[in-house]
């Protein structure tokens, strides 16, 4: 059956427009792979929803997108064609948007991800600088996102997206031999106790000067921050970067935090953007792989997570091409953060002068208990509470997972055997060295 204007419900009460057209994205918008159609009685969801006001305009643009890109049924294609000639069920800006030639640079590149076709080098680098311009229209951006999400990007996108970011933001030398940076999420998490503030106090106290970076939270996963942690601790997540340098450059303290906020004031602009997207996208991939702080005259290493399986190598190569770095250890981590899976062997990556090393992470015998985990109102409150406590010297889970990852890291960059350097780890814990370098952190 044909979609007409008689044959639907327009006067459906859907209630939340907004919150119900964006189940319907989070059905269709998955991937290359897993897409669910639409069904008939979606319409009664669509229809009003393109119509209303509480929507906004990039939510709306980031479905009618995701029905082009993705594989259609027949319902999806009616669809389409209903759209392209019955236009007043699409706002007039969307329609001439999608339905009617390109006539900017920018939307002639957006027409070719409609198409699921690939960029080319400069016509990713330019999409960036669209992306961080306050002048392009949030829904267009919108589209660019959730299209590079669908069609799947390319790794020469991936890498050319990666370089246009990091040539945008404000990078700040620190005058160390050495400097480690902690590649967490930034969208924070939700599952587990993240300790990465506390682990970079550590490795500080240990001789490995180390810093870590985020925002305070990001859609869609919204989840526990390094930054949230910082803010109850009632330390300064807003430091500029300057500042930053002079604490890890302080031996006392070695370890700091620098907010997206402060090194990349542009990208963090587009947060509400990020919210009417829905979907997660290559922003949360590569936003934590700029590496704003870097030794001036040192060595640099970086740790960086994944979760799922393809991204190991992806990440690996990405990361071989950034010269500013010395090495990258690429690690399987809890909710692909930097904090290594105790649970389960894994094997991590080390990057060094173009090479790759698989490196092998044993199993942990930690005791924890995730009934605890999941019922904790605040992740990020619970591992304030239970990180401190184990640099003050309690026996707890926290101890154990910072020990664990610790001395993974060093013996994971350096040569020197494990056992070495759980020792250090217990030393500078036991002897309160580790709490004294998060105590006079982030002030």
């Amino acid at each position: 059956m044909k979609i007409t204007a008689e044959n639907i419900n327009m006067e459906t009460a859907i209630g939340n427009y907004h919150d119900a057209l964006s189940q319907i994205i989070r059905r269709k918008a998955v991937g290359p792979n897993g897409s669910r159609n639409l069904e008939r009685k979606d319409l009664d969801i669509i229809i009003p929803a393109l119509q209303s006001d509480e929507v906004s305009m990039t939510t709306k643009a980031v479905f009618i997108a995701s029905v082009i890109i993705q594989q259609k049924n027949q319902l999806e294609k009616d669809l389409l064609e209903a759209w392209r000639h019955w236009r007043y069920t699409v706002p007039d800006t969307l329609s001439n948007f999608f339905f009617t030639d390109p006539d900017t640079r920018f939307s002639t590149i957006l027409h070719k991800v409609l198409q699921r076709k690939d960029l080319s080098v400069k016509e990713a680098s330019s999409a960036i600088s669209y992306l961080l311009d306050d002048d392009i229209p949030n829904y267009q951006k919108g589209v660019l996102l959730i299209g590079q999400r669908l069609k799947r990007e390319t790794f020469m996108e991936n890498k050319t997206f990666l370089q246009s970011f990091r040539k945008a933001i404000d990078i700040q030398e620190v005058d160390v031999p050495l400097l480690v940076d902690l590649a967490d999420p930034y969208d924070g998490f939700r599952r587990y106790p993240i300790y990465t503030p506390f682990i970079a106090a550590t490795l500080a106290s240990i001789g490995f000067p180390t810093y870590c970076h985020g925002l305070s939270e990001v859609a869609p996963k919204y989840g526990d921050t390094i930054h949230k942690v910082l803010k109850l601790a009632g330390k300064d997540p807003y430091k500029d970067s300057t500042s930053v340098a002079k604490d890890i450059e302080n031996r006392s303290i070695g370890w700091g935090y620098v907010d997206q906020s402060v090194y990349f004031p542009n990208m963090h602009k587009q947060l509400g953007l990020r919210d009417k997207i829905i979907k997660r996208t290559f922003l949360a991939t590569l936003e934590k792989l700029l590496h704003p702080l870097r030794a001036s005259e040192g060595t640099n290493y970086m740790v960086a997570g994944y979760v799922h399986s393809h991204y190991r190598q992806e990440l690996a190569n990405l990361l071989e091409l950034q010269k500013s770095l010395d090495k990258v250890l690429v690690v399987k981590g809890m909710e692909g953060s930097t904090q290594i899976d105790f649970r389960k062997d894994s094997k991590p990556v080390l990057v060094q002068l173009g090479n790759h090393m698989d490196q092998e992470v044993r199993a942990f015998p930690i005791e924890y208990s995730q009934d605890e985990w999941d019922q904790q109102p605040s992740l990020a409150e619970y591992v304030l509470e239970t990180g401190t406590a184990a640099l003050k010297g309690e026996h707890n889970a926290a101890r154990a997972i910072l020990t664990h990852q610790v001395s993974q890291l060093i013996s994971g960059f350096e040569p020197i055997a494990l056992d070495d350097a759980r020792n250090k780890v217990v030393n500078v814990i036991e002897s309160g060295r580790a709490l004294q370098h998060w105590d006079n952190g982030s002030k």
